[in-house]
């Protein structure tokens, strides 16, 4: 036999001669149920004449075996690996719990920081529009005016000349009427 590709349908084929020629017996699944023929009557030609008619009735009447399903075999399970692996979920629960609730302090704690961050921008604005309103050349025209009796001059203004001699000679009246600094010792 030369060893070239088959397709599926030659290899069934191939398969169910060599069972017939060499009498294979497989276990045969439970029998259907039959009705007496009698002898009179042919069996049915199933191929047109391509097979041998088979030699007996039961021929017709056998069935393909079925196919069975493996026996599960359960594996007993060890009290020990059971508890492993219950304590083992149960860590893990723990550990995702206590995660969440860290997440969720941390979540409060930066929602608390950008009130409060919120809070000191806005009191950063209200500082910063009061200097605005204090430094205003109005307000400080009005308070030189009413306070201190400061008036803008009428004219224009004028050069003033001062003596170097007449500075130096208050200079020493005053050092003279003021007392000497003291030293402290300790």
């Amino acid at each position: 036999m030369a060893n070239t590709p088959k397709n599926l349908g030659e290899i069934y084929a191939e398969r169910a001669m060599s069972a017939e020629a060499e009498n294979i017996s497989r276990p045969l699944a439970p029998a259907p149920i039959r009705t007496p023929v009698p002898a009179s009557q042919p069996g049915p030609v199933i191929y047109g004449g391509t097979m041998p008619s088979p030699s007996s009735q039961d021929e017709f009447t056998r069935q393909a075996p079925a196919v069975r399903n493996k026996i599960v075999k359960s594996r007993k399970q060890s009290p020990f690996n059971l508890m492993v692996t219950m304590i083992g979920m149960a860590i893990a629960i723990v550990l995702y719990v206590g995660n969440v609730i860290t997440v969720q302090q941390l979540l409060k704690e930066v929602s608390d920081e950008q009130t409060r961050l919120q809070q000191i921008l806005n009191e950063q604005e209200m500082l910063k529009a009061q200097i605005n309103r204090m430094s205003s050349l109005e307000r400080i025209r009005k308070m030189a005016e009413d306070d201190l009796g400061l008036h803008n001059p009428k004219g224009p203004p004028q050069w003033l000349q001062i003596d170097g001699n007449k500075v130096q000679e208050i200079g020493q009246e005053l050092s003279s009427q003021q007392p000497a600094p003291q030293k402290n010792k300790k």
